[in-house]
């Protein structure tokens, strides 16, 4: 087992799509534009909320920044008061979260979702659950796939990047990952599916598996044979 588990948030953590995609919506109706599917925002996730309105909302682009930034901010204040509507932990997190915690590993979230939704999120689906640190989308920070704010924490717990697990459902989770110098972890019960972390080190099927990434990272018998399955 690694030192550190680093959890992106939504399609890792939680199933959050119908919740985010019903702000969106919200907003879409406001203005007069048409709503997308929940497998539509699907596609849509990732990057952040700037992204998912880009690809959601006709014309987002080409408005003034300010008034893109005030759509954000409407976003944001939206599913602040309906982000766990619907949301729910994926089947076996939870337990998963406790085995690793009873183990002694250090667990932290960072997912590009506005930061303050993050903790809401975190504080609500996973009170039992201690995270040393959830870091997520603020203006002017850095975001996925920059890994600087996740190894400034790290640091700060004495913590080897080497020793960490970064665990996610999409590319940009792979690529932190990778470009922190952690071992890739990518999970097939996300929003994006096995095409999408094709390059992660570990590729596992079930939240249990975390518990058999061993210490010597994805070149381990353990990592190679959670790897061979999902493949």
């Amino acid at each position: 087992m690694k030192k550190a588990y680093v959890f992106d948030l939504d399609g890792t953590l939680a199933n959050s799509i119908f919740d985010i995609g019903d702000s969106v919506n919200h907003l879409l109706t406001q203005r007069g534009l048409p709503n997308h599917s929940y497998e539509e925002y699907l596609t849509y996730m990732g990057m952040g909320i700037g992204v998912t309105l880009s690809k959601a909302m006709p014309g987002y682009d080409s408005l003034p920044p300010e008034e893109q930034a005030g759509l954000r901010r409407a976003y944001t204040v939206h599913n602040e008061a309906h982000c766990l509507d619907k949301t729910k932990p994926y089947d076996g997190i939870v337990e998963a979260l406790s085995a690793l915690s009873r183990a002694g590993a250090v667990l932290g979230i960072y997912t590009n979702k506005p930061e303050v939704l993050g903790k809401k999120i975190a504080a609500q689906l996973f009170a039992d659950i201690e995270f040393k640190f959830v870091l997520g989308g603020v203006e002017g920070k850095t975001m996925k796939p920059n890994p600087e704010r996740v190894l400034t924490e790290l640091e700060k717990l004495g913590i080897d990047p080497a020793e960490t697990v970064f665990v996610g459902d999409g590319g940009v989770d792979i690529a932190t990952g990778k470009n922190g110098g952690m071992v890739s972890c990518g999970v097939l019960w996300g929003f994006k599916g096995r095409e999408d972390i094709k390059d992660a080190d570990v590729i596992i099927a079930h939240p249990s598996e975390l518990l058999y990434i061993a210490r010597d990272g994805a070149g381990s018998q353990a990592a190679n044979r959670l790897a061979g399955q999902a493949l």
